[in-house]
Formats: C-alpha cells, structure tokens, sequence
C-alpha cells in the first residue's frame, strides 16, 4: 500500500513538472513583461494551457483506448479535430470579442510585433534571440501546443498500452507453463506412488536390506511434495536432494545392467527453481530407458555457470 502511494505521488510529480517546463517554454512573454499588460493576453494564454491540459487526460485516458485502440480511427479523427478547432478558433474568438486586443485570429500578437533580428541594421553584432526564433518559426502559436500535445498524449498512452499488453503475455505464458507443470504432477504423484509401493512390497518379501532406505527415501520425498511443491520456487538444492530421493526410489525396479549416473558441476546454493522440475524428464527417461534384460543406462547431467543452469539427460530407448 505504501509502496502504491510512493508511485502515485512520483507520476504526480513528474506531471506536474511536465507541465511547468512546457508552460514555460511555450510562453511567449516570458522576457517581454510589458506584454502580461495587454488586455486579454494573460487569459488567452491561461485558458489555451488549460484546455491543452483537459484535452491531454482526456486524449490519454479516453480517446486513445476507446477508440484509437479499437481501431476506430475515423471517430478518434473526428474528435481529434474538434479539439483542435475549438483550440485554435473558438478559444480566441471569444477572447477577441471579450477584450478586443490587437490578437490576430490565431490568438497571438499580429506579426510584425518582432522580428528575429532588431531592425536597427546592426546584423552581424547583434545576437540572435532564442526567443525571438520561436516565434518567427511559429512555435508559440495553439496549433504548435496542440500537436505537441496531441503526439506526447497519444505515443504515451501507446507505448503504455504495449508494455502492459507484453506483460500481460508473458504472464500468460506463465500461468500457462505453470498449469501444464501442475498437470505433469497430478499424472506423476499416482503413478510413482503406485510403483515405489510396489518394488517396496517385493523387498519386504524378499526380506532385501534395502527396505528399510527405500521406505525413508519414499517417505523423504513425499513430504517435499506435500510441504513445498505448491510453492512457486524453492533453493535449487531441495530440487537436487529431492531427485536424488527419486532416483533411488526408481532404481529399485531395475536390474544389475542398469547404469544410472547423476553428475553436479558447480555451485547450486545461491539459484531458485520451481519444484518438481526435474521429474517429468526423468521419469519419461526411466518409462522408455530400462529393461530387465539387456544394458541400459540413464545419464543426468547438471551444470551451473555464470548463474545458468544446463540441465541435460540421456538414456537408452527400448
């Protein structure tokens, strides 16, 4: 909560300095005070950076998604454009007709009120005034603020737009990844569970030695599966010594012939996994890899570098 808070205020923040640095370097009085006494001027410009500001929200929050977003341009143009007159029109019309200044129709001085040079003929020692090149080049007039507006306002909302729409897709992608993994654990618990009990049952019988570590690796692991396997992820190591319970649960019901290798390289303390990763491959390799009667083997090969793991098996196909 404290954190969404802290968000809201930094966006405040930096829209409310947004606004301040644009306000300022579009005010075309801001080294000319005398102009702040024309009658009318002040308003127009206040009522100008006001609509600019209504328009913006509402371009970013209504216009693009409702209508840009769904493909409705011709009605997103249209309103785009009645923004835009009353902008540059309406606006200065009835500040024309409220206080009767000397504006020209666009709601600005009439030209000819400065120049980019001062027309004293001192060309080559004078300065040129930044200022003065704005305005020359038309950059104080409500049509520039309009689209300057109007691009910021919309690229904003669709670069927004497309950021949540790949984040959106990525955690599709992983619920989806996620579900398919639950699914492989409800098919492997069952199965696995039945024939560990049942090559247990045979050692019993058979009074084997191997009994008695057979049971605690089954116990072993079904308690990681009920204490941690609903976690989203778990130390890499649990993973291991987990796979390790599993190995030698699915060794009992192989023969002598069977060659089983499982090599670590690296450090495996400071990397997280989801649980049960492991098992679905190796229990495919057991399913399609043993036979009771010839040779076979199962390789399982684990590296981490750089903090990348590579995970690697091999077996035998009967």
């Amino acid at each position: 909560m404290q954190q969404g808070r802290k968000e809201k205020y930094f966006f405040a923040f930096l829209h409310l300095s947004g606004w301040i640095i644009f306000t300022f370097i579009f005010m075309p009085f801001v080294d000319e005070p005398e102009m702040l006494k024309k009658e009318g001027f002040l308003w127009s410009f206040i009522l100008n950076c006001l609509f600019l500001i209504v328009y913006f929200y509402f371009n970013l929050n209504i216009l693009v998604p409702y209508f840009l977003s769904k493909k409705k341009i011709i009605i997103y143009i249209a309103i785009t454009l009645v923004f835009y007159f009353l902008l540059c029109f309406v606006i200065p019309w009835i500040i024309r007709h409220s206080f009767q200044p000397p504006f020209s129709a666009s709601g600005m001085p009439f030209p000819g009120r400065h120049a980019l040079f001062p027309p004293d003929g001192d060309f080559p020692r004078r300065t040129v005034d930044p200022h003065r090149i704005m305005l020359r080049l038309g950059l104080y007039t409500p049509s520039t603020r309009f689209f300057i507006v109007f691009i910021v306002s919309t690229g904003l909302k669709v670069i927004t737009q497309w950021y949540d729409e790949k984040r959106r897709l990525k955690e599709l992608e992983n619920s989806k990844i996620e579900a398919e993994l639950s699914f492989l654990k409800s098919q492997i618990h069952p199965h696995f569970l039945f024939n560990s009990l049942n090559s247990i049952y045979y050692l019993a019988l058979s009074k084997d030695d191997k009994a008695p570590k057979a049971i605690l690796s089954l116990s072993n692991f079904l308690r990681f599966v009920t204490i941690e396997s609903d976690k989203n992820f778990i130390p890499l190591e649990k993973e291991l010594n987990m796979l390790r319970e599993y190995l030698n649960l699915q060794s009992l019901r192989v023969s002598e012939k069977f060659d089983l290798q499982f090599n670590l390289q690296g450090k495996f303390n400071s990397l997280n996994i989801m649980p049960l990763t492991f098992i679905p491959f190796v229990e495919n390799a057991f399913k399609y890899g043993i036979s009771a009667h010839v040779d076979c083997f199962i390789h399982l090969n684990i590296k981490i570098e750089n903090e990348i793991m590579e995970f690697t098996i091999s077996n035998s196909i009967m």
